[in-house]
């Protein structure tokens, strides 16, 4: 866990900072974030300074924006809602540095729309500070996960369906109206108060900590903390561990004997998943991971936002042949058409919501290959607990 002398964002705001921000030198005030290590919070880790720095250089002088993604698009994982509780004044500082950093004049702040005590608390900060420097409008998405998504919530704030774009072109060279834009998490842009009034490392994670543990709710850890670690801050699991689930919705599902990994961007991606919404989740002995994995494949499917093909198909039809495989009608050759469709999906869908899916097909076939053997060979769950949903397949591809 945290130092006690380390700045941790949920300690509140650190006085001062934005006026200490605007006061340095641009090169002084990016040199302070990169010498912080911070790196975007949102699941991908990418460095923020070099964010900053595109955003700026593309801009060349002329209209950029900020949007600052505080939607908590995993329902199970409410960072966002629980950082604006607890450091609104944090975060609102921090899209105004952020703005000064890439000399930008406008900045929204993406909430989704049930966070009212969210969007409260982020007001108030914006009312009682009338020196921010830039415009800071709050917008609200439409709800669903697909809605969080980076550039998704571009077409939101353009008044377009919030689907995903292409990309190349990256937000940081044509963003919102096609103007550069930094598109950062409200975790991320906090960091930013604290290291240029303390010029300290970003050190901690917020993390949400859910299912079989005995105190479930957002906590914040140092990053590299081992999972078993994490489980001990929310009071230690309530029962028997048959599995982790890392990540949110999209993300992997490691083994019981997995609580040595570490909690840190590299480490999880070396163990098949990411680090995502940071939800950390503690799946019971008496789940049948088959099963879960098709929960999850059935919900990607409802929130995929449709557009591109991999996605839109993939999700709904590896629902399909993992329904196949829990309600008795499973094939050997399952196994190879679930591996194939996955790696379609990570190579060709637009965005991260079809790119990091299969890590849950990767991960559950991996750490949980008895609970497939056993449905496809043996025609049973491992568990007893999975009742048919299908009474034949439904095919509508060559399969492997």
């Amino acid at each position: 866990m945290p130092a006690s002398t380390a700045p941790r964002l949920l300690d509140g705001a650190a006085a001062g900072a934005l006026a200490r921000a605007q006061s340095l030198e641009l090169e002084e005030l990016l040199a302070i974030v990169e010498r912080s290590g911070l790196r975007g919070r949102g699941g991908a880790g990418f460095p923020l300074v070099e964010k900053l720095r595109t955003v700026r250089r593309n801009a060349a002088g002329g209209e950029a924006y900020v949007v600052a993604n505080g939607y908590d698009a995993d329902p199970g994982s409410p960072l966002a809602r629980t950082l604006l509780g607890r450091s609104a004044a944090n975060v609102i500082a921090g899209i105004a540095i952020a703005a000064h950093a890439v000399g930008a004049k406008s900045a929204y702040l993406y909430l989704h729309p049930e966070a009212t005590d969210a969007r409260a608390a982020a007001e108030r900060a914006i009312a009682a500070d009338g020196e921010l420097g830039v415009e800071i409008e709050i917008a609200l998405g439409p709800g669903g996960f697909m809605g969080g998504e980076e550039s998704a919530l571009l077409a939101v704030l353009e008044s377009r369906r919030a689907m995903a774009r292409q990309r190349p072109p990256y937000p940081a060279s044509q963003g919102l109206r096609l103007r550069p834009t930094l598109v950062s998490s409200v975790e991320t842009l906090a960091w930013l108060p604290l290291v240029a009034v303390e010029q300290a490392r970003a050190g901690t994670k917020l993390v949400s900590v859910t299912g079989a543990v005995t105190r479930p709710g957002v906590y914040e850890v140092t990053l590299g903390t081992q999972l078993g670690d994490i489980l001990s801050e929310a009071g230690g699991t309530n029962a028997k561990l048959k599995g982790i689930h890392v990540g949110g919705p999209t993300g992997g599902i490691l083994g019981a004997t997995r609580t040595g990994t570490r909690f840190d961007f590299d480490d999880l991606r070396a163990a098949g998943t990411h680090m995502g919404s940071a939800q950390v989740r503690a799946i019971p002995v008496g789940t049948c991971i088959v099963n879960e994995a098709a929960r999850l494949f059935a919900y990607l499917a409802k929130e995929s936002c449709a557009i591109c093909v991999p996605c839109r198909v993939g999700t709904a039809r590896v629902t399909g042949i993992l329904e196949s495989a829990y309600s008795g009608l499973g094939r050997q050759s399952d196994l190879a058409w679930l591996g194939e469709l996955g790696d379609h999906m990570e190579r060709f869908s637009l965005c991260g919501f079809g790119i990091t899916a299969p890590s849950i097909l990767r991960t559950t076939m991996r750490e949980f290959a008895d609970d497939y053997r056993i449905h496809i060979e043996e025609k049973r769950c491992p568990e007893e607990t999975c009742a048919p949903v299908r009474s034949r397949r439904y095919e509508t591809m060559t399969q492997p």
